[in-house]
């Protein structure tokens, strides 16, 4: 399937024959494929909003709550909220958080989270300005389940601050009304050498891969694979691995999907085939087809798994793409 462009830009698709190929996901910073390691973020933390002392201001919307909490004493009870309205944390003056810390993360446990709504986060400067990108939490936890605890990690760098200096966290409950969460234990994670870990397959310029198939490959002991033990990770992977396709440009992520456990990696991706080693070792193979939606991927618009969990213990763990490659002239 390749396209043509009409005389308004839109793009028409023309069924054509395309050479075939194959892209491993690479990670961005060194370029290898083994996707087998540590991505926990190793920094110190710094405590934004933890409900036992003296940290960022609450702002806005919320009460500290003992019934709140994940941790300690206190948590943050957001009460039912309107669309719109925000949970607010305020430094008192701006600061470098993209120079400074590589993580933001918190733990929530959703209470009411209607169908439409749309939990977002961004940083505010003292003055109002909203530098970078609004986020989708949804896009970097594996579902809204309610009454379930759950740690959300954000790379800084997905906010694409671009060094401008900022002084507020802020939630938005959006889209819809009746949304109310508890929170706990907000921090800021230094930057320093390590995770989390950014694998793309990337498309060199003037072409655009058809993509057929997403393989991610995982081979780890053969002892283990209950449900909630990703690659026989006892207990699964706090932070959950990470596929989207981002666009490079805006740094906007198109869509997004997280594994943190194997019932959700089994039910997200198709176990395609397994096998059985003679040294109790398993490999398997997920697969995505994204037919009879249209995956295309190209200098800018690419697709990534994200690393943010130590996958040290799984034996090997890789990913590639299948596509039909098309030159644009």
């Amino acid at each position: 399937m390749g396209y043509q462009t009409d005389a308004q830009g839109n793009r028409i698709f023309t069924e054509k024959e395309l050479p075939h190929g194959q892209s491993r996901f690479l990670r961005t910073d060194i370029g290898t494929e083994l996707m087998n390691v540590n991505g926990l973020a190793p920094g110190g933390t710094t405590i934004i909003w933890n409900g036992e002392g003296t940290y960022w201001e609450l702002e806005a919307q919320g009460t500290s709550e003992t019934y709140a909490a994940k941790n300690g004493t206190y948590g943050l009870d957001s009460g039912v909220r309107t669309a719109g309205q925000e949970t607010r944390f305020d430094y008192g003056s701006n600061q470098d958080i993209d120079g400074s810390y590589q993580t933001v993360q918190f733990w929530m446990q959703p209470k009411a989270f209607p169908v439409g709504a749309d939990l977002r986060i961004r940083w505010r400067t003292s003055g109002g300005g909203t530098p970078g990108n609004l986020l989708s939490v949804e896009d970097y936890v594996p579902n809204m389940d309610l009454d379930v605890w759950q740690q959300v990690s954000i790379p800084i760098a997905d906010f694409n601050l671009d060094e401008t200096d900022v002084a507020k966290l802020v939630l938005i409950y959006a889209l819809q009304g009746g949304q109310q969460f508890y929170f706990d234990d907000f921090e800021l994670v230094a930057a320093g050498a390590g995770g989390p870990y950014t694998f793309r397959a990337e498309a060199p310029e003037n072409k655009i891969w058809h993509v057929g198939k997403i393989q991610l490959g995982i081979t780890a002991g053969d002892t283990g694979w209950a449900s909630d033990a990703f690659g026989d990770i006892a207990g699964g992977l706090a932070q959950g691995l990470v596929l989207r396709m981002k666009k490079l440009s805006t740094s906007e992520i198109l869509w997004s999907h997280t594994y943190t456990k194997n019932v959700e990696l089994f039910l997200k991706l198709q176990p395609s085939r397994d096998f059985n080693f003679s040294d109790d070792v398993l490999m398997v193979t997920f697969t995505l087809d994204p037919e009879p939606a249209k995956v295309m991927v190209t200098d800018d618009e690419v697709l990534e798994f994200l690393v943010r969990d130590n996958l040290s213990s799984i034996s090997d763990m890789r990913a590639i793409i299948h596509y039909g490659e098309e030159a644009l002239t």
